[in-house]
C-alpha cells in the first residue's frame, strides 16, 4: 500500500427538488403551447406499443395531430378550438377491450409525468381516466378501473 487513499468519485450534493407533481426545471407546468410536443411524444410511444399500435397504424398522425391538440386544448384550457365527435372513430375499432384502454391511460400518464407537472398536468391525467371510462361504457366494455370523480385544478 502506498499510503495514498483511493480516489473517490465526486458526487454533487443533492439539490432540493420540487415535490412530486409540482413544476420544476425538468418538469415545467403544462401550458397550452406544450400540448403539441407532449401529444407527439405520447403517440410516438403508442405507435411502438404492440397492443395499441395496430389501432393507430392506419391514421396519418401528423395530419391528425392538430385535431388531437385542439381536443385536449379545449378540455384543459377551455380554448374552444375543438368541435367534433371524438367518440365516433372508436366505433370503427373492432376488438377494443379494457386492456387497450388501461394501456392507453398508463401510457398517457407516463408521458405527462415525463414532460410536465402542476395542476393542468394532473387534470389531464384525470381527464384521460374519465375519457377512457366513458368510452368503455359507450362501447359496452367493462371498464378496467372504477369511475374517478373529477377534482378541478382549483380545488387542489
Amino acid at each position: 500500500m502506498t499510503g495514498r487513499r483511493p480516489e473517490l468519485p465526486i458526487v454533487a450534493p443533492e439539490t432540493a427538488s420540487a415535490p412530486a407533481g409540482e413544476p420544476s426545471a425538468a418538469r415545467p407546468a403544462l401550458r397550452d403551447e406544450d400540448l403539441h410536443s407532449l401529444l407527439v411524444a405520447f403517440y410516438d410511444t403508442v405507435g411502438r406499443d404492440e397492443l395499441l399500435a395496430p389501432y393507430f397504424a392506419p391514421v396519418d398522425m401528423s395530419a391528425h395531430m392538430p385535431r388531437i391538440v385542439d381536443f385536449w386544448s379545449t378540455l384543459l384550457f377551455h380554448t374552444g378550438r375543438y368541435s367534433g365527435n371524438a367518440f365516433r372513430p372508436h366505433l370503427e375499432m373492432p376488438g377494443l377491450s379494457a386492456p387497450h384502454f388501461a394501456r392507453w391511460v398508463e401510457t398517457m400518464e407516463r408521458t405527462i409525468d415525463a414532460h410536465a407537472a402542476g395542476p393542468a398536468a394532473e387534470h389531464m391525467k384525470a381527464l384521460a381516466h374519465r375519457i377512457a371510462y366513458s368510452m368503455q361504457l359507450r362501447l359496452g366494455i367493462e371498464p378496467f378501473a372504477d369511475f374517478r370523480p373529477m377534482v378541478s385544478p382549483d380545488e387542489r
